[in-house]
Order: C-alpha cells, then sequence, then structure tokens
C-alpha cells in the first residue's frame, strides 16, 4: 500500500519540477537526469558495499535463509543489475540477486522518472492520454484473467499511480476543492485515514474468508490511490504545515537510506541476538525489530551526514539554475 502513496507522490513531484525547475530542452534533461542520479546513487552504493560486507560476515547461507534474495553478485549481468538499480524485468521483485531487496521498486521508479522526462506528462492531453491508457490497462487484466500480481508489482500496475499524481498537477485547484468539500483537506485527517485504510489492508488476509479477501484486496488498491491522491494534495496546496519544517526535512533525509537499508539490519540484529534468521510476530521477532530500527537509524545518520549532505550542495546548485 505504501508503494501506491510513493508512485502518486512521485508522478507528481516529477512533473511538478520537469515544469518549474527543469524544463523541456537538452540542458533541462541533462540536469534533472544528473539530480535524480546524485539522489538515488550515492546513497545505494555506499549500503550496497555495507550488504556486502555483512553477508561476508555472516555468510551467503544465512542472509539468504533470512532474505532469499540478499546475496553478493557472482555474474557479470548481476553486478550489472545490482550496481544500476535497474532489474530488467516485467516484474522485477523476481530478479535475485539485489544486495538491496526494496531495489526492485526503484527499477520501476526510473523506468517513470525517464518516461516523465521525455514528456509523458508534457501537457493535460498527453497526461489524460496516460491515465486512460493506465485504466485500460486494468480492465484488460480482469478481462484476460490476469492474476493480480499483474496490477501490483510490475511496471506497468505503476503507470495508473504515476499518470493520476502528473495529472494532479494540472487539476491541483479542482481537487482541491473536491478535497474541501469533502472535508478531507486536513494534512492530519488525510494521513490518518489513509494510514487506517493502510492497516486495514494490510491485515485482512488473517481475518477475512480467502474468497472475500480477494475481492477486498481489489478494492484497497483503488482505495488507495484516491486516498493518496488527497494525501499529496493535503500536504502541498493546504497551506498548512504538518510536521515542523526541521522534522519534516529530517524524515526527507532518513526515508531513503532506511527504505535501503532495512532489511539488512534486520538481517545483523537477527545474527547479534539469536545467531539465526528470525523473522515474524513474536518475542524475539520483536526484539530483533527494536535493534534493527536502531541499527537503521545510526547507519542512516552516518551516511547523511559523510554522503548525502555534501552531495546535496551539488544537488542544489543544479536545482538552483533557472529553466531556460
Amino acid at each position: 500500500m505504501s508503494l501506491t502513496l510513493l508512485d502518486v507522490l512521485s508522478g507528481f513531484l516529477m512533473t511538478l519540477i520537469m515544469h518549474d525547475s527543469y524544463g523541456y530542452d537538452i540542458n533541462g534533461l541533462k540536469r534533472y537526469a544528473l539530480n535524480r542520479f546524485l539522489r538515488l546513487y550515492p546513497i545505494y552504493w555506499a549500503i550496497a558495499i555495507l550488504s556486502i560486507i555483512t553477508v561476508v560476515l555472516v555468510t551467503s547461507e544465512y542472509s539468504r535463509a533470512y532474505k532469499n534474495v540478499l546475496y553478493i553478485p557472482n555474474t557479470i549481468k548481476d553486478v550489472i543489475y545490482n550496481t544500476t538499480m535497474i532489474f530488467p524485468s516485467l516484474f522485477s521483485w523476481n530478479v535475485e540477486p539485489r544486495l538491496s531487496p526494496p531495489t526492485w521498486a526503484i527499477t520501476v521508479e526510473l523506468f517513470f522518472y525517464i518516461s516523465i522526462a521525455f514528456g509523458i506528462s508534457k501537457n493535460k492531453k498527453r497526461t489524460l492520454l496516460w491515465v486512460g491508457l493506465s485504466i485500460i490497462y486494468y480492465i484488460a487484466s480482469y478481462v484476460i484473467e490476469l492474476n493480480g500480481s499483474h496490477r501490483y508489482g510490475s511496471i506497468f500496475a505503476a503507470s495508473l499511480p504515476f499518470s493520476v499524481g502528473a495529472l494532479l498537477f494540472f487539476y491541483k485547484k479542482e481537487f482541491l476543492s473536491i478535497a474541501q468539500k469533502l472535508q478531507l483537506s486536513s494534512p492530519i485527517i488525510i494521513l490518518f485515514i489513509y494510514l487506517i485504510n493502510a492497516v486495514i489492508f494490510m491485515l485482512h488476509d488473517h481475518f477475512m474468508p480467502f474468497s472475500f479477501s480477494i475481492y477486498l484486496n481489489e478494492i484497497g488498491k483503488y482505495s488507495n490511490i484516491l486516498l493518496s491522491l488527497f494525501v499529496v494534495t493535503s500536504l502541498f496546496y493546504r497551506g498548512e504545515e504538518v510536521f515542523p519544517k526541521k522534522l519534516d526535512s529530517l524524515i526527507g533525509d532518513y526515508s531513503y537510506p532506511i527504505y535501503l537499508g532495512h532489511w539488512q539490519c534486520g538481517l545483523i540484529a537477527s545474527y547479534i541476538l539469536y545467531d539465526a534468521p528470525t523473522i515474524g510476530m513474536s518475542i524475539e521477532g520483536m526484539a530483533v525489530f527494536l535493534l534493527a530500527l536502531l541499527l537503521v537509524f545510526f547507519i542512516s545518520f552516518i551516511l547523511i551526514n559523510l554522503v548525502d549532505k555534501n552531495i546535496s550542495l551539488i544537488r542544489n546548485k543544479i536545482k538552483e539554475q533557472k529553466v531556460s
């Protein structure tokens, strides 16, 4: 569910910065590409190196028992995939090894970052066409009876949340008006509703009969996309702060390294505490979770201060250049 919000947010933000910060000429594309590169890769490469060191220390057998895709690449092809975070498959989560397990989603993000840079959301007409084609894909997936993985996790599945996020850029006033009429424009309220919705659909498999659970899961995808639109609208156009600026900045700084490194920190915590792969809802699993939380914040703190702060100076200079 959280991936849907990230996709909607990414579709909106990438369209926003292409229009307001970079533009679609050659210089703008170069600055956009360089900025995205600096945002994604230096931190990732540092974490990938830490992942290799971790796997060597605990052994590949242990790391794969903890997370089956987490082991050291041993072919040139796998090295390229793990260097670029491009895992070339319609279902990139099926490609392994991955030194940072969640990077299958970065492959999807990169596909749409590039598509947006080359103008898929350059104007309203193109964006509406993009949304329409995305809806057709979803409808076709039901008509020809594709399984649910084709509507979650595949590159084409991410097209719908990305496209509606991009569309929000062009219809922000209209959507804010709808949000206000529905009493869904307060950031705190809509974030609370979003979290409740996410929890319900994360846990529904444990409480619902299987046949009903399948339908509820499908409904959850679309309610999540809709709520994600309200979340983005409330955060960007409501005009009120949800968090103090300093805290908001810290959340932004820490989110990416935590996302990339949480599995590895869980692996380290499991090894330290029990010398055996430990995952799940149990006292031992909770202990692993708490230690992993401390580790991932500590590692993120180091990487932010040693790597990201210096890179951010360069990125800010790139963003400050005017759109030609």
